[in-house]
């Protein structure tokens, strides 16, 4: 029993998650506002909010979901024509009942406005669903 105890507080202390615990990821902040955009909306009125921006980023062209864990979503965004790739990231925290959106160019000191337009039409994808 009493090593049962010391691997249960070794994990503890590992910060290896259990069933219980949320499994959300804080995300970083943008560092530079030029190409990357961060929003946090309130989802309150929303059924099922998380399962809803899942369906829609996974109907998104050229969007490839990378990671889906619990209730963060990480996916690859790729550009049309020069087939830049950005990042976008989704974190929920049901029990504020908010989404984080994260959007962020890998290359290039600028986005011309791309991350922006692509957190603007997934929030209104979500609210007018």
């Amino acid at each position: 029993m009493k090593n049962l105890f010391i691997l249960f507080l070794l994990l503890i202390g590992l910060g290896i998650p259990f069933p219980s615990m949320a499994s959300h990821i804080e995300l970083k902040p943008c560092i530079q506002m030029s190409h990357c955009v961060m929003e946090e909306l309130n989802v309150k009125d929303i059924d099922s909010p998380y399962e809803k921006v899942k369906s829609i980023i996974e109907n998104t062209p050229r969007t490839n979901v990378v990671e889906l864990s619990g209730d963060y979503l990480h996916a690859e965004v790729t550009s049309r024509i020069m087939k830049y790739v950005d990042d976008l990231e989704i974190s929920f925290y049901p029990e504020e009942e908010n989404l984080i959106i994260r959007s962020e160019s890998r290359v290039g000191d600028g986005d011309f406005g791309v991350n922006r337009k692509r957190v603007d039409l997934l929030i209104n994808k979500l609210l007018d669903n």
